[in-house]
């Protein structure tokens, strides 16, 4: 018989169920990740996908006889479940605040993805637990990482496309300045005839009479 006067058996915990958090995977089709995660998350997916595409890039190359259909067809292979994650860290993101993962269709819109985006990567998620789970654990130093890089890598591309259009701006009218303070050829000089060799004996010999004409009269 139970003595209703004992201490309770259960463990008393610190955390509240609110405060529990659960550490996020990279390749998991479900649970929360914040916007560090997703920014990092997104950066690792991409550079595996630029690997993976630069050895079939390779491996095609060598493969001369391949034809363009069965290229594209491999590059395919590649995109698409990559494609398919991106999607899947989204709908993770949506979750992390507290929003349905059917809204990732959205980045399927042109213009709208933009800024659909930019609300993935601001958005601050909810405080504790909400209605898709815990929240994330703290961010480990690879993910912040990860994400750092990923700014910075857009920070260089907006600066090279616009340096190098300058450049060769820049290039192609140094040439043509070069070209036209360059001085003119000067002209060749005219082909001289040659000089008759003082060796050789002159010619004493009589000119002949052309006919019908008047006789010399000397003769």
């Amino acid at each position: 018989m139970n003595n209703p006067y004992s201490a309770p058996g259960a463990a008393m915990s610190d955390v509240s169920p609110g405060d529990q958090t659960y550490d996020p995977s990279m390749f998991a089709f479900s649970g929360r990740i914040g916007r560090v995660r997703y920014l990092g998350y997104s950066m690792g997916l991409s550079i595996l996908m630029m690997l993976a595409v630069g050895v079939l890039g390779a491996i095609l190359t060598m493969m001369a006889r391949t034809a363009m259909r069965e290229m594209g067809f491999l590059v395919l292979l590649v995109y698409i479940p990559l494609f398919a994650i991106h999607i899947i860290l989204a709908k993770r993101r949506l979750n992390d605040l507290d929003q349905s993962g059917w809204l990732a269709l959205l980045v399927l819109i042109p213009f709208v993805n933009f800024i659909f985006g930019l609300y993935l990567v601001f958005a601050a998620g909810s405080d504790g637990e909400n209605g898709y789970g815990p929240a994330p654990s703290k961010n480990t130093t690879g993910v912040i990482l990860l994400a750092c890089t990923m700014p910075i890598i857009a920070v260089i591309g907006i600066l090279a496309a616009i340096a190098l259009p300058a450049y060769q701006t820049y290039v192609n009218k140094s040439r043509a300045a070069a070209h036209a303070q360059a001085p003119a050829p000067d002209a060749a000089p005219a082909e001289l005839a040659p000089a008759p060799d003082a060796t050789q004996a002159p010619d004493t010999a009589p000119a002949q009479p052309q006919p019908g004409a008047p006789a010399d009269p000397q003769r």
